[in-house]
């Protein structure tokens, strides 16, 4: 059989080797090549022979050329332009055989038909044609030795026997060797053509993996960022969001929408860390279970405690076998991903997505919506501490007007409470009556820190005079001045009387430190009394009290200034 490929093999559609060197392409286009040649110097060769040629080896060059020019020429089967050519070479070998005997080239176009045969078609051609050929020129010599032959040309040696031996050892081994040469070289060709193929379809191969694994990746690398995207989108959502009961609706039900899962949980630690409950949910059994305040217990076996306590992403399948837990409340789960919810280093929920397709949840998955989950924990963490924040601020603000409404209380109970201007100047009201707004008035509050310390009472000339809008909110402004002037001046005057305090203190107790005297020190620690405070009379007593024993007393000493 041939080593090489045939027709119907190489023109067969999507054939891998197509793209590789295709030795019968190759000699249909080689022996194309070889008949345009041939065509070409034909014409030089016959004319060349014509002069001394016979009338019949005329006759066959011309017939011979003419055929050569037909299968050039014509639309033909590689057979049978192969076999045409080689029997052109045979007939013109045999031909000088015929007119020349062993003298001139017949041995060199007999050889070209061994070459032929042995390029243009398997082994057993080429050494058929050296068989013939050989046969051929023995034929001849036992003809010649016979004398039943002899050359037809006049111009011919007498050849004998001992010629048409050397001519036909000769042609013989260098037919031989010619055949080894080329069916080595053959050999040669058909193994690097083989290789050829094989790193064709390795490469085809290769390439085809490649494809798919890019077009693989490529899905992965789209898939991921649309749940870049979407995580996106949420994290906007979620970052505008004030109230942890919106916050937390909002989360489940955009990552149910944005990444299509049937069921997203979002559970919550107690303030014992101990038991998580389902805070919001995105499919309606969930929203069941949360009615019915449904809660995981610090069970081990359970993921969600798996969760917290090793503080990583949990993903499971139906498909790997024993490990995957079904839950009753969610039948239709495949897949799951329970991912903690972690805040300022500690966690405080899970966030919990159910699938209904098996193998939903991948690493990359995971990295993606864990981003997601840090950024839901810190939204919540913040908007718990903005809560906190708010009611730290509304208990300072209580407590600040309760002490502001209990100062003024005690300073309008020292001051003249109130001043009122009229045409005579401006005079105090010792005992203000209740001010109540009449036609024509405008009241105004004096309000610090959300506590009104008094009211501004104006009056225009004129019974039917109103005020404007503009000049309401000129007086408010004013109104807001006058009370922080107000309490700056309290602040002031507090100050004054706690450094003139601590001023009588220090001068106390420096005089007080003159001396080391037991005497000496309580005299001038009375006398210093009695100057600050204007007393009629200070005692200062050193001792057991009174109700002791006479035997301690007479240990009490005492000094008494009027």
């Amino acid at each position: 059989m041939s080593d090489y490929p045939s027709d119907s093999v190489r023109d067969r559609p999507g054939n891998q080797e197509s793209a590789a060197f295709d030795y019968t392409t190759w000699r249909e286009r080689y022996i194309l090549t070889i008949l345009r040649i041939a065509s070409v110097l034909g014409v030089a060769l016959v004319l060349f022979s014509y002069p001394n040629a016979t009338n019949s080896a005329r006759a066959l060059f011309i017939s011979l050329y003419f055929i050569l020019l037909a299968v050039t020429l014509l639309p033909m089967r590689y057979s049978i332009r192969s076999y045409s050519l080689l029997g052109i070479a045979y007939a013109i070998g045999l031909n000088a055989l015929f007119e020349w005997g062993p003298f001139i080239d017949g041995s060199l176009f007999l050889l070209v038909f061994v070459i032929l045969a042995g390029v243009l078609f398997d082994a057993r051609v080429d050494v058929s044609a050296l068989v013939i050929s050989a046969g051929t020129i023995f034929g001849f010599a036992v003809s010649n030795w016979f004398g039943i032959f002899q050359a037809s040309s006049p111009k011919a040696p007498i050849a004998t026997m001992a010629d048409w031996a050397i001519y036909l050892a000769d042609f013989t081994i260098l037919g031989i060797a010619l055949v080894v040469a080329i069916e080595q070289f053959k050999r040669e060709f058909a193994r690097v053509i083989q290789q050829t193929r094989t790193a064709f379809q390795d490469l085809a191969l290769q390439s085809s993996k490649l494809e798919e694994m890019v077009t693989e990746r490529t899905g992965q690398l789209e898939t991921k960022a649309a749940q870049l995207r979407a995580a996106n989108t949420i994290a906007r959502d979620v970052a505008e969001i004030r109230s942890i009961a919106d916050l937390l609706e909002v989360v489940v039900n955009s990552a149910a929408e944005q990444f299509g899962y049937y069921h997203v949980g979002l559970y919550l630690l107690d303030e014992n860390n101990r038991n998580v409950f389902l805070q919001a949910s995105s499919s309606i059994p969930g929203r069941q279970l949360i009615g019915q305040g449904f809660r995981v217990g610090p069970d081990r076996s359970n993921a969600i405690n798996v969760v917290i306590e090793q503080k990583r992403v949990y993903i499971s399948s139906d498909t790997a076998g024993g490990v995957f837990i079904k839950d009753p409340n969610f039948p239709l789960t495949r897949s799951r991903m329970v991912l903690p919810l972690s805040a300022r280093g500690e966690v405080i929920g899970v966030l919990d997505l159910h699938s209904d397709h098996m193998r939903a949840f991948s690493p990359d998955d995971a990295e993606v919506v864990q981003a997601l989950a840090d950024l839901v924990a810190i939204s919540i963490d913040n908007v718990r501490l903005l809560d906190e924040t708010k009611g730290l601020l509304r208990q300072l603000e209580s407590y600040t007007a309760s002490q502001t409404r209990d100062i003024w209380t005690k300073v309008t109970s020292r001051h003249i409470p109130a001043y009122q201007y009229t045409p005579a100047g401006v005079r105090p009201m010792f005992s203000p009556a209740k001010q109540e707004k009449a036609d024509g008035n405008l009241l105004v509050p004096l309000v610090l820190h959300g506590e009104s310390i008094g009211n501004i009472n104006l009056r225009r000339k004129g019974s039917t005079a109103s005020w404007s809008e503009r000049e309401r909110e000129l007086i408010e402004k004013i109104a807001d001045q006058v009370a922080l002037a107000l309490e700056n001046s309290r602040l002031v005057d507090e100050a004054q009387r706690s450094a003139h305090r601590d001023q009588m203190i220090a001068n106390v107790s420096s005089r007080v430190r003159e001396t080391l005297d037991v005497e000496s020190v309580l005299r001038t620690a009375a006398t210093e009394l009695r100057k600050v405070f204007d007393l009629k009379e200070a005692e200062i007593s050193v001792g057991m009290p009174q109700a002791e024993p006479a035997r301690v007393r007479k240990n009490t000493s005492s000094l008494r200034l009027r």
